[in-house]
């Protein structure tokens, strides 16, 4: 399978968030920027779904200053989501500071393809350089033409 993170990671989703002070802001802002992008997903029930998934295990991948906040949603009919970086770091519970949010959205009848996009971001996010390079992003453009790059090396 080939994955698509273009149409994931769409132009509108990706964005720099200043002075986020929570883990609930951040995932307001995701969920609000993806229902910009797709007006057929309710900005509060994607919000109530994240929270659910996010209170089970938190999402911070160790060691890296990233969190993957993903879900599964019946009005989602392909996968989407909101790459955020956060200026200041936004405390995210028991995990601490992150930097960087890849928010995943996922239909709710899909197969294991979900467990693959997670799986390219965290290898992305866990080398070293490559974080780096995505964290030292100027703009959002710089920072999802980086993280795109990257994940066709993966593929």
């Amino acid at each position: 399978m080939v994955i698509r993170f273009e149409t994931i990671f769409t132009p509108v989703t990706v964005r720099f968030v200043h002075n986020c002070q929570s883990r609930k802001s951040a995932l307001q802002h995701s969920a609000q920027i993806i229902h910009q992008e797709r007006k057929s997903i309710d900005s509060r029930k994607l919000l109530e779904k994240l929270t659910e998934r996010e209170e089970l295990a938190c999402t911070v991948i160790d060691d890296t200053r990233v969190a993957l906040p993903h879900c599964r949603l019946e009005e989602c009919s392909t996968p989407i989501g909101a790459l955020l970086r956060f200026k200041p770091d936004v405390p995210f519970g028991n995990a601490g500071a992150v930097t960087l949010a890849f928010t995943l959205v996922v239909p709710v009848e899909t197969d294991d393809d979900h467990l693959q996009i997670l799986k390219t971001i965290a290898m992305v996010c866990s080398d070293p350089s490559q974080l780096g390079e995505l964290l030292e992003a100027r703009s959002p453009t710089s920072l999802r033409d980086t993280f795109l790059s990257f994940a066709r090396q993966i593929e």
